[in-house]
């Protein structure tokens, strides 16, 4: 059974608009789809598995729809900013991006992508640029048109995706080399998550009974 279950984040309904589509899953079902089904956790497809079939149903308007290889509404989003194809954002940006709460007076479009975050693209006007995701609310940063670094246009996205997406990953692997993992959950966690002194990450430590009492 695939990891990720439930309802589908940024998954928009095409028929109804609503964020409510669950996936769904061909094959002969076990007992625990059955029982994943019965929460309304996952659609069961039917046992034939065919070439072309709906990746996700829509809990409330019954509509089976998509494919796992579709963009999400803020995948979508991103690609209509800059201009391009969705297959040309994944060859030069990769995949998995969602919107970024936006800092107060910032007119830049920012997302982010990777879990935790590790790299930023931030669209304003023609240009964009790439940085680190966020990681307290009183940060800020340039966006293309205020940078002294580096800023992209769609033309370098269609003819020259590489060095955009080298510059992507140089921002993520830098990223990802600060991520603690968390004892208890054994999940990587960014840093502005994390307790170092009890070696979990801020859920889990919610949830936990006081270390302390």
């Amino acid at each position: 059974m695939r990891e990720t279950v439930g309802a589908q984040v940024r998954r928009v309904c095409p028929r109804c608009g609503r964020e409510d589509s669950i996936p769904l899953v061909y094959g002969l079902p076990g007992s625990d789809l059955f029982q994943q089904a019965e929460r309304g956790r996952v659609g069961l497809g039917g046992c034939l598995v065919m070439d072309e079939q709906a990746a996700f149903v829509c809990r409330s308007c019954e509509l089976e729809w998509g494919s796992e290889s579709d963009p999400t509404a803020d995948e979508a989003e991103l690609t209509e900013l800059l201009g391009v194809a969705y297959p040309d954002v994944v060859r030069a940006l990769g995949t998995g991006w969602r919107r970024e709460a936006p800092a107060i007076g910032d007119d830049v479009q920012w997302f982010v992508s990777g879990e935790p975050a590790q790299v930023a693209v931030g669209v304003q006007g023609p240009y964009f640029v790439l940085a680190r995701p966020l990681t307290s609310g009183g940060e800020g940063r340039p966006g293309p048109l205020s940078t002294d670094g580096p800023r992209f246009t769609r033309d370098d996205v269609l003819l020259d995706p590489h060095p955009v997406a080298d510059a992507a990953e140089a921002i993520a692997s830098s990223r990802r080399r600060s991520f603690r993992w968390c004892r208890t959950c054994r999940r990587a966690t960014a840093p502005e998550s994390f307790d170092a002194s009890e070696g979990s990450c801020e859920h889990c430590l919610s949830i936990l009974p006081d270390s302390h009492e």
